[in-house]
């Protein structure tokens, strides 16, 4: 009788796990139908970028080169809009199927990209329609996590304190900014290219602002202080304040939901977060100027 019982119990499971596998190998194939438009126009984007790189790398001429390089800006905003548009799909994807893993995957992955930057109510909400067995699985207790920090680290929110040793080994504390200065954060390394590129205007937000109140605070994610120290050197951009993270300080990366760079944070004199920018581009550049710009011309 008991072996009976074992055989049941044994054939109740095989049945249950086939049944979630078939489930899954469904739901994975009504995905890849729901993406099929979004797929084609990134297919399509993606083409259109590949053609000018290869015009990009034969081009002489100076104007022509800087035209192709704002239209692969321009590709790359379209690229960006179409993922949004997609994500707002597996949004509504997600809801409908709570009791899926792959449907968990949907937004699981894009909630720390520059796509799903604006969309931390929206993820919640789809969050919490999971079913109790997806939110406590490995990969639930995951997000959960992604979201807490999503949730401390978004427009709004009070900017997470830190307190390390910056390229002089003078301390600094966020905290000594608060009533004085508006802080921009940037997160970059010295092989990133992005990052790089984008430290001429960075260096001129600077000068232009530094005497109304305007800080900047490089924090690296680099593996060697050498390589550091030598492309702020090379990049003239001692004039504002540096820290290295190691291993023993990259968890301000983390309080900071920063999983790419480059990645900034603007904060304002009463240590909340006014602004945020991943990745690189033309109009990162002008959100953050333009930002500035109506900070201290109002003031």
């Amino acid at each position: 009788m008991k072996k009976l019982n074992l055989l049941f119990i044994l054939f109740i499971f095989l049945v249950s796990n086939l049944s979630f596998a078939q489930d899954e190998s469904s739901i994975e194939k009504e995905i890849l139908e729901l993406h099929k438009p979004t797929k084609k126009i990134r297919d399509s984007i993606i083409g259109l970028q590949k053609g000018i790189f290869s015009k990009i790398e034969i081009e002489k001429d100076s104007v022509t080169k800087n035209q192709l390089i704002l239209q692969l800006d321009d590709l790359e905003n379209a690229k960006d809009q179409n993922d949004i548009n997609e994500l707002k799909l597996d949004f509504v994807f997600a809801k409908n199927h709570p009791n899926s893993l792959r449907s968990l995957s949907l937004i699981r992955i894009p909630v720390n990209r520059f796509i799903g930057m604006n969309f931390y109510d929206t993820f919640v909400e789809v969050f919490e329609n999971f079913s109790s067995e997806i939110k406590n699985s490995e990969k639930g207790l995951e997000m959960a996590e992604k979201l807490r920090y999503f949730k401390q680290s978004k427009v709004g929110s009070k900017a997470p304190e830190f307190s390390l040793k910056d390229i002089n080994n003078k301390t600094i504390s966020l905290d000594e900014f608060k009533g004085k200065q508006y802080v921009l954060i940037d997160f970059w390394a010295s092989w990133c290219g992005p990052c790089r590129e984008e430290l001429p205007y960075i260096k001129e937000l600077y000068q232009k602002y530094h005497q109304q109140g305007f800080e900047i605070i490089s924090i690296a994610k680099d593996d060697k202080t050498d390589l550091w120290k030598k492309a702020i050197s090379k990049e003239k951009i001692e004039i504002w304040r540096h820290i290295f993270t190691s291993e023993d300080t990259k968890s301000v990366t983390t309080d900071y939901f920063v999983n790419g760079i480059p990645h900034k944070v603007l904060i304002d004199k009463n240590g909340i977060i006014i602004g945020k920018w991943k990745g690189s581009g033309e109009t990162n550049k002008h959100d953050l100027q333009q930002q500035l710009k109506s900070i201290f011309d109002a003031e």
